[in-house]
Formats: C-alpha cells, structure tokens, sequence
C-alpha cells in the first residue's frame, strides 16, 4: 500500500497538474513529456481532456482522466517518486 496519497489535483493549462498530498506538502508533475510518447496518452494533448477530465480516484491513490480510448491513470507512488526526484517541475 502507498504511504502518501493525494488530496486534491488541479490541472493546468501547461499539461502540469498541482497535487496537494495528504500531509498538506504540495508539488507540480510535468506531464509532457509522457503526453510526448504518443500512443495511448496521446489523448491528453487536447486540452478539453487534460483540464476537465483529470480525477482523484481510490482514496487519493492515483489521477486518472477519462478519455476516448479509456482511462489513463498514474499511481501515487510513481508521482510522489516524480514530485521529490531533483527533475521536478518547479
């Protein structure tokens, strides 16, 4: 089981999303270079996606966005991996 979980995210029109974690801490994930990969995330480069469709889903334990092709979801632990590595979007 993962050790942090999210609070709350919010997408921004930068393809970044500021998640407040559970402890209060904060961060921004760049999701660019993911949507750069193509494929089934490609979806996430229309901004009608990446900015209404982005959720906090099983108790603050991934984001996930609803797309065309189906979900797409990141796991908390892979993001707070993210967040605290020194590549961290600022």
């Amino acid at each position: 089981m993962a050790r942090h979980s999210i609070a709350r995210a919010t997408p921004r029109s930068d393809f970044t999303v500021a998640i407040e974690w559970s402890d209060g801490s904060t961060s921004v994930i760049d999701f660019r270079p993911d949507i750069a990969k193509g494929e089934a995330l490609s979806h996430l480069r229309e901004p009608a996606v990446f900015l209404h469709r982005l959720f906090v889903q099983s108790e603050g334990q991934s984001l996930a966005w609803e797309t065309p092709s189906g979900l797409i979801d990141f796991h908390v632990d892979e993001l707070w991996q993210r967040a605290h590595s020194k590549f961290a979007a600022e």
